[in-house]
């Protein structure tokens, strides 16, 4: 008789979560590092491409909730972390930035999302976009599953599409680059604003000419996921769907500030 697996670890309600460590990613964004703050450690199981909604009850005259994807991954074990970007006009991005440091405790909730990797339904080639912050979820699915590929319960080949101004605003770029070595992982960078092509970036927002430089060959055999800003998801399921994807093949997920 097959002993089922244990159930995953959740917390019900909010939880109160400290921040042990803060990390500059970027010139404006920051990587927080949360465990649990009586217990230590990371309160709750997940998958990769989960979020976590936090609660501020004193930034504004009503308690305000956002939600935000984990950039760590289930295979980091003692803490989970929350990769955060400023953004014109972002009332709790741009306070947690701002203000947020060691030893601070947030409410939380989660972990919550169906944005992940299921290898029930997904195709052996997982193919990923995204931009700026949206690259969260993605980073968390590669940082999962790099060292896994081709065995049960992970893809085959996993190619990640990120987009970003320039070479100022390369987010969780060291680990990005160090996971780009591994075979079956793929990594290709495009930066907006900024042309270094001499050091092997693409140049240029995503567009269909560059989807089908990256995506030549790979439409019968895998699945899309993209993050980011609406114009360039909506015409990223376009390009897929001129190229007779099916639809049950293409995921969206979309992100608050």
């Amino acid at each position: 008789m097959t002993t089922p697996p244990p159930a995953p670890r959740r917390k019900k309600g909010w939880m109160t979560l400290k921040v042990t460590r803060v990390e500059d990613e970027t010139w404006d964004t920051k990587t927080f590092y949360l465990e649990d703050s009586v217990e230590n450690g990371c309160p709750f199981d997940y998958i990769a491409g989960q979020y976590l909604t936090l609660r501020f009850d004193k930034i504004a005259e009503k308690a305000v909730a956002r939600s935000y994807t984990m950039s760590s991954s289930p295979n980091q074990p003692g803490f989970s972390a929350l990769t955060i970007k400023r953004v014109e006009g972002g009332l709790v991005s741009n306070w947690m930035c701002d203000n947020l440091k060691v030893g601070d405790e947030v409410k939380a909730l989660g972990p919550i999302g169906k944005f992940c990797y299921d290898p029930a339904k997904f195709q052996p080639h997982l193919i990923m976009l995204g931009a700026g912050s949206g690259v969260t979820p993605f980073v968390s699915m590669v940082r999962e599953y790099a060292d896994k590929l081709g065995q049960e319960g992970a893809p085959r080949e996993m190619t990640l599409l990120v987009a970003y101004r320039s070479k100022l605003d390369l987010i969780c770029w060291p680990d990005l680059v160090e996971l780009n070595k591994i075979p079956g992982v793929n990594i290709i960078t495009t930066l907006t604003r900024e042309d270094a092509q001499s050091e092997g970036f693409l140049h240029g927002r995503p567009d269909d000419a560059m989807f089908k430089k990256v995506l030549e060959g790979t439409y019968q055999n895998s699945s899309y996921m993209t993050c980011g800003p609406e114009a360039m998801m909506d015409q990223f399921v376009e390009f897929l769907k001129a190229q007779d994807v099916p639809h049950e093949h293409i995921h969206l997920e979309s992100f608050g500030n």
